[in-house]
């Protein structure tokens, strides 16, 4: 079972989600602005907690997510996560890229929370089957919101992989590789 804080890190990423519908509510380039200027934010923030300094909020909220062994270095994750994003938005179409970001959002917790309660048969590292099906199936299903069956599954497939290898991390590449398959799915069929 997934701890306290695991749980916490897995809200963060269904907060992904609403990424699409802030894009919808303004536009790209706000939402653009907004994560952009959110990131840097936090990467100073990283900056000034290793050094010894903190903005308040931030490092606070930054240290209750974190697992010990992060606490030590640079916490990246955030900021592979909000690249991902960023990228995902800037470079395909909107429904190409609302699914991605989903894909992401959604596909990643799943199968961490699949994989750690039911699953047995592991499949690389850490990794199990049942986690990957699941994340799978809910990657699919999220993206079939934005983009057609065969679109999603292609998208769905690639980032689940990404999930699997986990290099350099998954936060970063799930929504950009599921990105750009739709996208060259698009191109050639």
């Amino acid at each position: 079972m997934l701890g306290l804080t695991e749980n916490k890190r897995k809200i963060v990423h269904l907060l992904a989600l609403l990424v699409p519908v802030f894009c919808e509510l303004t536009s790209k380039s706000v939402i653009l602005t907004v994560l952009s200027l959110i990131t840097l934010t936090y990467v100073l923030e990283e900056v000034l907690r290793l050094k010894g300094q903190s903005l308040p909020l931030i490092t606070s909220f930054t240290l209750k997510l974190s697992r010990p062994e992060e606490r030590i270095s640079f916490i990246i994750r955030p900021v592979y996560l909000a690249i991902g994003v960023i990228l995902t938005l800037i470079f395909f179409p909107s429904m190409i890229a609302y699914s991605s970001i989903w894909i992401g959002a959604i596909g990643d917790p799943v199968a961490a929370i699949v994989g750690k309660k039911f699953g047995r048969r592991r499949i690389m590292r850490q990794k199990t089957l049942e986690g990957f099906g699941a994340g799978l199936i809910a990657s699919f299903l999220a993206a079939s919101l934005f983009v057609s069956p065969f679109l999603a599954l292609m998208g769905a497939v690639g980032a689940m992989f990404m999930e699997l290898i986990d290099m350099p991390d998954d936060n970063l590449t799930m929504p950009v590789v599921a990105g750009a398959l739709m996208t060259f799915a698009t191109l050639v069929l």
